[in-house]
């Protein structure tokens, strides 16, 4: 099977970006998880729970924050906790916004 020479290129250029983005992407998870008070200024401004089995942020937001509209709560630790998803995993740490 013969590629085209846009084709071979293209592909060359998607993994050279992926490479970059990984490497950029590790780098600041290295330097953050040597690092954990940078993100923030105080770490006594979160509270901490470890994720449970079967637990959403929809189930946290109703608990934690009632009175607040649960997409903006859900979003506000999507950002705080530099997760890519709402899904969360059992065993897993974040940090909730007070």
């Amino acid at each position: 099977m013969s590629q085209t020479p846009a084709a071979r290129k293209f592909f060359r250029s998607a993994v050279i970006v992926a490479i970059a983005a990984t490497s950029v992407f590790g780098f600041v998870s290295t330097a953050a998880a040597n690092n954990p008070g940078a993100a923030s200024s105080s770490a006594a401004d979160f509270e901490y729970i470890t994720i449970e089995s079967g637990q959403t942020l929809w189930d946290l937001a109703e608990q934690v924050a009632p009175d607040a509209n649960p997409q903006d709560w859900m979003q506000d630790v999507v950002n705080l906790n530099g997760l890519t998803s709402t899904d969360l995993k059992p065993g897993q740490r974040i940090a909730l916004p007070q």
